[in-house]
């Protein structure tokens, strides 16, 4: 089987065992991998009953077809399960050189069952597997348990995924750091991990040479791509300054960079940019496997408040939580507040949204220092940042509502309607007031408010992708269409797993997995593969009680602001009529059409 290994390892954390299962090559053509063969064997494992927090609920932790091979940026990797923050489906896409190292041991994922009894920690060294104890490791932060394990092992170059204190705590929207910090933040999964005592994984894997039909293409082919992504302006970007080079334009040219919790129209973020980081606190660069980006900064702060050695610099994300959403303008104290909240394990979107709203509402008078135990925030500075991510993570005091998200957070103080969340997860750091198609995405979207199922920024920057009509001609406009056959896409490359970061079109992605499967696929095969896997997303949600009332903005991003934004507020009601009779779906349910999951070959699933 070309692209694959063609085995799942599947490892009972109840019962303490192991075992192969072999995985069939139609399922795989069908949901490629990833993100989407996730969401098609999830909506066999469970239901609406499931406790995301039980042992009920599985994680899945998956690759693709490129992963492992020469394909650029094809080796990133996915955790899934049904997630405790949203109660949908949850996923998170990671980085870093373990995607790779798993299909170098000889498997295409892992699926974790039940729980253990005590902390243990997962070990692949190729076929031999064993689940060991962990009980040394609980309590420890992200570091310092990748820094144990890498000692304990005797593999300094394994692939290392692990919890900090929130997963164990299961803090909501707990995250996964792998490898150099890297992190699989969305959706919760490190509480899935912590509520099954899984402290880490740790694979190292020998086989490097993953087949693939046809090698000297794939070779040539990928070095031919890397050459002509060299020009383009999101890749050097990208390559140059890190995510958070995206910052001056997101922020004065389009209005997009939230700030001051999404209240303030103009906010002077060069301090905070990719430039600025470059300037001042930059030593190096990462890259993750076979990524000739390399958008991973590497930062040092010699001396002052901040003084911290050699660590993983500060994306764009981050970059807005704890920079421009709470007012804060100095880069060394995003820089520290970023590695803080990796070392906690806490989700840098979801986690620094939720105190940015504490910070907001203690502003607006809503709030007391009594209500954030003598915790007073003001715009500007990020100790209070740092003071309530650590309660969050602990469950201590207010942290442990505001462990919950920020919903639930402002349901307790009787203003829900001011938490800026979709599906009960947080926004990222792209304001849909800057480009309106991210109105439509977050509402829409598999997981709740996710960029990364619609990157409209990325289009409106001028990616084009002919092969799924996909080209934006106005960012103010209703372009609802052309957000759903971007949601088809990135269906795939979620699944295959690529980069959303390298900017890679249908036909060339479609080229990659000829390559990499030898499949006799085309365009529209690939077309259609894409809203397959967008389907099934949803067909597990209903079953998981996805309700489409819930499509919808918070009312904080549904006020014009002046600006770059220019007073423009997205109509999302039209989105909603215009995306729904693109898809042909009901607008009331929510639900696909009988003849339409025919089409897609999912007319058995309902």
């Amino acid at each position: 089987m070309s692209g694959y290994r063609g085995k799942i390892l599947r490892v009972d954390l109840s019962a303490g065992s192991t075992s192969v299962t072999s995985i069939d090559e139609k399922l795989l053509r069908g949901f490629i991998g990833g993100a989407g063969l996730g969401a098609r064997l999830l909506y066999d494992m469970i239901d609406a009953n499931t406790d995301p927090l039980s042992p009920e609920n599985p994680l899945l932790y998956l690759t693709g077809p490129l992963c492992g091979t020469m394909a650029p940026t094809g080796s990133k990797s996915t955790f899934c399960s049904r997630s405790p923050k949203t109660g949908i489906l949850g996923y998170s896409t990671v980085g870093g050189h373990i995607g790779a190292d798993l299909k170098f041991a000889g498997y295409d994922g892992i699926i974790f069952t039940g729980a253990s009894a005590e902390p243990s920690y997962l070990l692949v060294e190729d076929l031999d597997v064993e689940i060991r104890n962990a009980k040394h490791l609980w309590g420890k932060n992200t570091e310092q348990v990748w820094e144990k394990l890498k000692k304990e092992t005797g593999h300094k170059n394994a692939g290392i995924a692990r919890i900090g204190l929130a997963g164990e705590n299961l803090v909501k929207y707990a995250s996964i750091i792998v490898d150099h910090h890297r992190a699989a933040g969305r959706t919760g999964q490190g509480a899935v991990m912590g509520s099954k005592k899984l402290k880490a994984i740790v694979i190292h894997g020998t086989n490097r040479k993953v087949p693939v039909a046809d090698e000297v293409g794939m070779r040539e082919y990928a070095s031919e791509l890397n050459k002509d992504k060299e020009e383009d302006p999101t890749f050097r970007m990208y390559s140059d300054l890190g995510t958070a080079g995206f910052t001056d334009m997101a922020s004065m040219m389009w209005g997009s960079l939230p700030a001051g919790y999404y209240t303030v129209p103009e906010f002077d973020t060069y301090n905070l940019s990719g430039t600025t980081v470059r300037e001042t606190i930059l030593t190096g660069k990462s890259a993750c496997y076979r990524c000739p980006i390399a958008c991973g900064r590497v930062i040092e702060i010699p001396k002052g408040k901040y003084k911290m050695e050699k660590y993983a610099g500060p994306e764009l994300e981050v970059t807005g939580t704890m920079g421009s959403l709470i007012l804060n303008n100095n880069v060394e104290a995003v820089a520290y507040a970023n590695r803080i909240l990796n070392q906690l394990g806490i989700d840098t979107i979801s986690g620094g949204n939720t105190i940015a709203f504490a910070y907001y509402l203690f502003k607006e008078g809503k709030i007391s220092a009594d209500d954030l135990d003598g915790i007073t925030p003001e715009w500007g500075e990020v100790e209070s940042a740092i003071a309530l991510a650590e309660k969050i993570a602990n469950r201590e005091g207010i942290g442990d509502l505001m462990a919950e998200g920020a919903l639930e957070f402002g349901e307790k103080f009787g203003v829900p309607e001011l938490a800026v969340q979709v599906n009960g997860l947080e926004f990222p750091q792209h304001d849909p007031r800057g480009f309106s198609g991210h109105a439509i995405g977050y509402a829409t979207s598999p997981r709740g408010a996710c960029h990364m199922s619609a990157d409209m920024y990325n289009v409106q920057m001028g990616q084009p992708n002919e092969a799924f009509n996909i080209e934006s001609d106005d960012r103010f406009a209703n372009e609802a269409e052309l957000v759903a056959r971007l949601q088809d896409f990135r269906s795939l490359t979620n699944s295959s797993v690529n980069c959303n970061f390298y900017p890679i079109d249908g036909d060339q992605l479609l080229k990659l997995i000829q390559l990499a499967t030898g499949w006799d696929i085309d365009i529209d095969e690939l077309v259609q593969t894409g809203e397959r896997i967008f389907t099934m997303m949803r067909l597990l949600n209903l079953k998981l009680g996805y309700d489409s009332k819930n499509e919808g903005l918070p009312e904080l991003v549904l006020r014009p602001l002046e600006g770059a934004t220019e007073g423009h507020v997205p109509d999302i009601e039209a989105q909603l009529k215009t995306w729904y009779e693109y898809r042909g779906w009901d607008r009331k349910s929510g639900k696909p059409p009988k003849k339409k999951l025919e089409k897609l070959g999912l007319g058995d699933l309902t």
